[in-house]
């Protein structure tokens, strides 16, 4: 922000504020985003939770658009995660008995 020639002078707490407000909205989000899962008993956090905090928290209006294609099983959408490619592991021998 500071080395940003479009931003102009920026005053030194300018960066520290602005750093500790994502973090309290990063909390927030994710508090709501738990609450959701937390109200459906699950234990894991799926990307349509976030979607369902976000739709119905006043706060989070603007992030409509970025979460309208996450699929909703509420809303006949599909809640099979996408699966994860677990890397082989490749067993060798110890020196001591090559």
């Amino acid at each position: 922000m500071q080395k940003d020639d479009e931003v102009g002078k920026v005053a030194q707490a300018t960066p520290i504020l602005i750093s500790k407000v994502l973090e309290l909205f990063i909390a927030n989000l994710t508090l709501e985003t738990a609450k959701v899962a937390e109200a459906r008993n699950l234990k894991k956090v799926e990307q349509w939770h976030l979607k369902y905090a976000i739709e119905n928290e006043a706060l989070f209006d603007f992030l409509r658009e970025i979460v309208a294609n996450v699929p909703d099983p509420t809303n006949g959408g599909s809640t099979e995660s996408v699966p994860v490619k677990k890397k082989k592991r490749v067993r060798t021998k110890p020196k001591s008995e090559e």
